[in-house]
């Protein structure tokens, strides 16, 4: 059956304004259920789709909005990002993994056939051997997950209730396991976990950027766009061989190389990294290589953005939107 109509929870958020921008694009009806509604990459089509105030957590809240509106699918990207769900696990928790399996209830209630998870790499923890640096070997889904905060628990423990969905209730779950997602609005949302940003912002503000460490490392980073992409396709596809996907941009690039191109559209930027692995100091390795074949295949996924045109639409983005970039040391 088409996809007509689609509930996006953390639809305002910062993949979820892309996709909604997307089903619009495609004549699809997108229902956006957000507990914090930022509408400011969606002021200029306000007016194209149904918005819900309400809290992920709550089936009642949900139900209500699947009732009213009827939906096809359910696209479940809203999320308590890492620090905060480390900061408070008990929420953290509730926000990442209760309120998934609040989704596919309100799916199987709602007789509603599709849930599209935005899984996380997170969900492998500490990367280590071949697959890290300096070989990258391209991982694949059967690497086994070994979390390590509450954040990526959560995200692996979303997952296997979604595959008990499909198995026990004929719910066509699918997750996706993204890599490093950069883009336009992260920075601003959520802070520390967006170095590609602060670059990049730091440059069209002329301000410079000091990274501590980290020139050596390179990572598999995916364009916000090419996961909104992603999602929906995953929302579109018949039922799939597979539960659990890859999407990446089927590369690793270096911090040095995101300067370089930096530097060729403002020749003035400052920009400096130190050596070493590890930009975000997180102690562990989380910097890796998907392999992206199953999506390929099954999802028809192919990354539109290499690292160049990803700079020059953030840069773009931000300006046709009138969005200031956010400063920072």
């Amino acid at each position: 059956m088409a996809l007509r109509k689609a509930l996006v929870t953390g639809g305002t958020g910062v993949n979820g304004v892309w996709v909604v921008r997307l089903l619009l694009e495609q004549g699809i009806e997108p229902i956006v259920f957000d507990a914090t509604p930022d509408l400011t990459f969606l002021k200029d089509v306000r007016d194209s789709f149904r918005l819900y105030r309400g809290d992920t957590r709550d089936l009642a809240a949900v139900l209500r909005a699947i009732k009213e509106t009827r939906p096809d699918a359910i696209l479940h990207l809203a999320a308590l990002m890492p620090n905060a769900a480390q900061a408070d696990p008990k929420t953290g928790f509730e926000v990442n993994a209760l309120a998934t399996v609040v989704m596919l209830e309100a799916a199987r209630l709602g007789d509603i056939g599709k849930v599209v998870f935005t899984s996380s790499k997170g969900a492998y923890g500490d990367v280590t051997g071949d697959y890290a640096h300096p070989t990258y070997r391209p991982l694949d889904e059967n690497f086994p997950p070994r979390p390590v905060n509450v954040y990526d628990v959560a995200k692996v423990a979303s997952e296997g209730m979604g595959v008990n969905y499909w198995r026990n209730y004929g719910i066509d779950f699918v997750a996706l396991r993204f890599a490093t997602i950069f883009g336009p609005g992260k920075l601003a949302r959520h802070g520390v976990l967006s170095i590609h940003g602060r670059m990049v912002e730091n440059a069209m503000l002329g301000q410079p950027t000091r990274i501590a460490r980290g020139a050596d490392q390179r990572d598999d980073s995916v364009y916000v766009k090419d996961v909104a992409h992603s999602i929906v396709l995953a929302a579109q596809a018949e039922k799939t061989n597979s539960r659990i996907f890859h999407i990446g941009s089927g590369r690793t690039a270096s911090l040095p190389e995101l300067a370089a191109i930096l530097k060729e559209i403002y020749p003035h930027a400052e920009i400096e990294i130190g050596p070493g692995l590890d930009y975000f100091e997180l102690g562990h390795n989380v910097y890796s290589l998907h392999d992206i074949t199953r999506a390929r295949t099954e999802l028809g996924y192919a990354p539109r953005y290499d690292l160049l045109a990803s700079v020059k639409d953030y840069i773009a983005t931000m300006k046709r939107f009138g969005v200031e970039p956010t400063p920072t040391a």
